[in-house]
């Protein structure tokens, strides 16, 4: 497994490659790299040079504490100092160089700000083609003690299955696939039958367990199913929508971004 750790070398990214440690831990041989891009302002053309040169070789000292620190843990990691736009930067390289998996902080208290215009992980989440896993500061790893997944049980979310206990199986917490019925649709009922059988058929040791939550939007019952326990990797699907949809709302997933205190691990 290659992971990709993006960081600005702040106490949220640091959390990140905690996250990313701990998930090397346990998958065995695992790639981390750490990234650390930035955008250059060229509004002093004198200057850039020895700005660029300087911001490079702050970068280069701290990621090699960062190596040196991993190495005394048993593991290996390497870095990439790039120049670009922070999301591209990140989202290009995932896809151009094979990596399975982006782990990024978020900002804020509660996952990100919203407020914040352009919020690099929003749009990391929105642009990769790789799963990413969000970590807000105050999630520790240490309290996971389960995988929840919010699943609509619709067809569509077959191919997530394989992608999820690629990533995470060997992680060995049970998970928790919870389905929020807010049509109070009478004539569809839950198919956890054909959930369990598909998740078997990826694996036969597989823990896990159902259930419904009434709620008026599934946001609305995953926050209620969640508020104020840290014991979660929360896990959401993207679903791709129409282009006017994507210019004038959100996936669910992204809308959860802004609002929970857990990891969060995105599958497209």
């Amino acid at each position: 497994m290659k992971i990709l750790v993006p960081t600005d070398f702040s106490e949220n990214a640091n959390n990140a490659l905690t996250f990313a440690k701990h998930m090397a831990k346990s998958q065995g041989e695992v790639q981390i790299t750490l990234l650390f891009a930035f955008y250059a302002v060229y509004d002093f053309a004198s200057n850039v040079a020895q700005i660029v040169d300087s911001i490079e070789s702050d970068a280069k000292k701290a990621m090699k504490r960062a190596v040196e620190l991993a190495l005394d843990e048993g593991l290996q990691i390497d870095y990439k100092i790039l120049q670009g736009t922070v999301s591209s930067t990140i989202t290009s390289m995932a896809y151009r160089e094979d990596y399975d998996l982006i782990i990024m902080g978020t900002q804020g208290a509660n996952g990100i700000n919203k407020t914040l215009f352009g919020s690099n992980t929003a749009h990391v989440i929105k642009e990769s083609q790789v799963p990413v896993i969000s970590v807000p500061n105050e999630a520790k790893w240490e309290h996971i003690s389960k995988i929840v997944v919010g699943s609509e049980l619709d067809q569509a979310e077959s191919k997530f299955y394989k992608k999820l206990l690629k990533i995470t199986s060997k992680l060995l917490f049970p998970y928790e696939f919870v389905h929020v019925d807010f049509d109070r649709n009478q004539e569809f009922q839950p198919n956890f039958e054909a959930l369990e059988n598909q998740l078997r058929a990826f694996s036969s040791s597989i823990s896990f367990i159902t259930k419904t939550i009434q709620a008026d939007a599934v946001l609305t019952g995953i926050e209620e199913s969640l508020s104020n326990k840290y014991d979660a990797l929360l896990v959401m699907f993207y679903k791709k929508k129409s282009f006017f949809e994507y210019l004038f709302d959100e996936s669910d997933s992204v809308k959860m971004l802004y609002h929970t205190h857990l990891p969060l691990l995105i599958l497209k």
